[in-house]
């Protein structure tokens, strides 16, 4: 019976799925991009262990903080379903975070590279984004709960986690700057859809999140836009003259996007409605298989 409840803790570890985690495509195509060395198989590792650690903690990590609120939204969960749970996923989320900072540090050192003062940053960020139990306490507020903090997490958090990730394969460059710039707009466009779904709950709990305040069509309005300039950072010819013309395969996802979620969403002036599910999803797939053929245009 013990097997089975830390089985579904794991699986809240890698929940939601990500670019990130349970698959680690994104740690695996900034090495094919970064690293002429494909076999340096103990980099690649150090990569992929690094975003699992830090993957996994920080979902773990808000899940335990957002107990209260998945009750209330009737989420069943193992931490919704077993109360003796909570300690241990408590512990485990801790544990996850000081791994990866440990690791973090180990690699600089190893390497001679300032990989835990980014990861460090982002560390701090997601765990105060998330955090009901000790610095709320302190401060008062935690950063998830107003459109600010949240804007500040994800607009620092997730560049430097990038530029952290970046420097395991490859030096502070203006490679790794670029990639970095074009995640923050990934980022941010993916943190304007987020509340969406938490607009009733966020209300009747007083936050000021992005769903909150703006109206649901400016947020997807926004969230196109920034995708956009997500592509056209990849896609512009300063970068393809660092990376070479095999970035131009992100042209594929990038058509997908512009044809089932940015026409789509502009023809209706970006009203939102429950038949309009498929033309969101299209932002998470596009964006999926840009990370994949980031990788793969290393090949090319």
């Amino acid at each position: 019976m013990w097997f089975k409840k830390y089985v579904e803790l794991l699986k809240l570890c890698g929940t939601p799925p990500s670019i990130v985690s349970p698959l680690p495509i994104f740690s695996v195509s900034l090495f094919l991009i970064s690293n002429n060395n494909f076999y340096n198989l103990y980099i690649l590792l150090a990569g992929i262990v690094l975003t699992l650690l830090s993957s996994f903690g920080s979902n773990l990590w808000n899940h335990c903080n957002d107990l209260k609120e998945d009750m209330a939204a009737g989420k069943k969960t193992i931490l919704t379903s077993d109360a003796g749970v909570n300690k241990a996923a408590h512990v485990i989320s801790f544990m996850l975070y000081v791994c990866s900072i440990l690791l973090a540090y180990y690699l600089s050192v190893e390497l001679r590279k300032p990989i835990y003062i980014f990861f460090s940053i982002w560390a701090f960020l997601t765990w105060w984004y998330s955090d009901n139990l000790f610095l709320k306490k302190v401060t008062g507020f935690r950063l998830k709960d107003h459109y600010i903090s949240e804007l500040i997490t994800y607009g620092i958090g997730c560049p430097f986690y990038t530029l952290s990730i970046w420097l395991i394969y490859s030096d502070l460059n203006l490679n790794g700057l670029i990639i970095s710039i074009a995640f923050f707009f990934f980022s941010i466009s993916g943190l304007l859809l987020k509340d969406l779904k938490d607009i009733s709950g966020d209300k009747s709990a007083g936050l000021k999140t992005l769903g909150v305040v703006f109206l649901p069509s400016q947020l997807i309005r926004y969230s196109c836009w920034l995708m956009i300039l997500f592509y056209l950072a990849l896609l512009n010819p300063l970068t393809l003259s660092l990376f070479d013309n095999g970035f131009l395969v992100i042209m594929l996802p990038f058509l997908y996007f512009l044809k089932n979620t940015f026409h789509h969403m502009y023809k209706k002036n970006w009203i939102l409605d429950m038949g309009d599910l498929k033309a969101l999803r299209g932002i998470g797939t596009s964006i999926k298989f840009s990370v994949i053929f980031l990788g793969l245009s290393a090949f090319f």
